[in-house]
């Protein structure tokens, strides 16, 4: 099992470090090629051919603080992935939250942020708990799992589904289409860009047919509620229900499934911090789950655009160039967080960038992927007290998503 220390070490150089190829985060010690890329370097350029034109890359938190607030300067409607071509041209499918700025920005969070709160929303804390309850009871003891096929994944994504009003036939299709679409580095879809592109688009066109059906048939879901939304007397357009509906997907399942898949590796790295948790759950609710979010980092970066030229921390950057801000290494600031590589569901205050780094965009679903960490774990290890990895993950390829493609995971009282 690979132990934090060996992360810390790196054989690569400063030269051979390139965030911009995704075979870099395979390594097992792409934490501690960071550090020092942060320390020596933390505003540096890097490109390579999967990846566009290449970008600029801060790691220093309080430098991505500044540009995460800057949205004139660095804006976010021309993209956010730095592997997408920079330019000052909107890429088609784009149009929802995540790709606007203010004022558009505002007022579309403004009337989505009413859809995410529908009335069965004040019922999530028993809800989760159920939707876990059930998940970790059809397990039994000595059983070994693939932790993100059978839980990680699962969780999450029933949740979301219930709450947009996804049909449970419908589900398993769109898992599979949501798994693709961002997986636009991976081997299995080398050489063909049109395969995850393709998969977000029926992704959306799912969400614009299903906002139709529920604009004359309403119900007690989310999609029914922004397809009723009306702006200046008008619905919103198709574009814009197939973004909201794409968005709501990625950002309620695949990112939760990441910090779930991060936090059992983790508790089995640091079994003193699970003992620690299963003594009170209840107690460590709330840092626990921060914490989780923090070490995971499920977004590895987010990219703007510049829109004008600028000297920013004396390095020169032109109109049109990307940056990258990469919330995976700001989380392990030694300057921001006390002992950074050490996972401690007790650390207080928890100010990681994982939900935004205090811009526009923070994560409207933040507190519903917090009760679901905390709730999930506290129902596995209820049930399951000595769960724990026994082997290495497989990570999938990707500079945005921090995930795992499989965890072995082996169930025990």
């Amino acid at each position: 099992m690979l132990l934090q220390e060996t992360a810390l070490q790196t054989t690569l150089s400063l030269p051979e470090i390139n965030l911009a190829d995704p075979d870099f985060w395979l390594r097992d010690d792409f934490h501690g090629a960071l550090a020092i890329l942060r320390k020596k370097q933390p505003i540096s350029w890097h490109e390579h051919p999967e990846c566009g034109k290449g970008f600029w890359a801060l790691l220093d938190y309080e430098d991505i603080a500044e540009v995460d607030k800057d949205w004139e300067t660095f804006c976010s409607k021309y993209g956010v992935r730095v592997y997408h071509d920079a330019g000052t041209k909107i890429r088609p499918g784009t149009g929802a939250l995540i790709e606007l700025d203010p004022p558009d920005h505002t007022v579309n969070r403004k009337r989505v942020s009413k859809a995410f709160m529908p009335r069965q929303v004040g019922r999530m804390e028993e809800y989760v708990r159920e939707q876990a309850r059930r998940l970790v009871s059809q397990f039994s003891d000595g059983q070994e799992i693939d932790f993100v096929d059978d839980l990680a994944a699962i969780l999450p994504f029933e949740i979301i589904s219930d709450l947009v009003g996804i049909d449970p036939v419908d589900r398993p299709r769109l898992l599979e289409l949501s798994k693709i679409g961002r997986s636009e580095q991976e081997p299995e879809y080398a050489g063909k860009p049109e395969i995850p592109q393709q998969a977000v688009m029926e992704l959306r066109e799912y969400g614009i047919n299903l906002a139709a059906k529920r604009l004359l048939d309403p119900k007690e879901d989310l999609i029914s509620e922004l397809a009723q939304v009306r702006v200046d007397g008008q619905l919103l357009d198709k574009e814009e229900l197939g973004g909201y509906f794409g968005l709501m997907i990625a950002a309620g399942s695949g990112t939760t499934r990441a910090a779930l898949s991060h936090g059992m590796l983790a508790f089995t790295q640091f079994p003193e911090q699970r003992r620690l948790f299963i003594s009170d759950p209840v107690l460590h609710e709330r840092t626990m789950a921060d914490e989780v979010i923090r070490w995971a980092t499920p977004i590895k970066h987010q990219g703007r655009v510049l829109t004008r030229d600028i000297e920013f921390k004396g390095v020169q950057m032109k109109k049109g160039q990307k940056i990258g801000m990469w919330f995976i290494a700001a989380n392990r600031d030694p300057r921001l967080f006390t002992d950074p590589f050490n996972f401690d569901i007790t650390r207080d205050p928890n100010l990681h960038q994982s939900f935004g780094a205090g811009g526009p965009h923070f994560c409207m679903g933040a507190n519903i992927a917090r009760r679901e960490i905390w709730m999930l774990f506290q129902e596995l290890f209820a049930r399951f007290p000595n769960a724990q990895a026994i082997a290495d993950p497989v990570r999938e390829r990707s500079l945005q998503s921090n995930g795992f493609k499989h965890l072995q995971v082996r169930l025990s009282r």
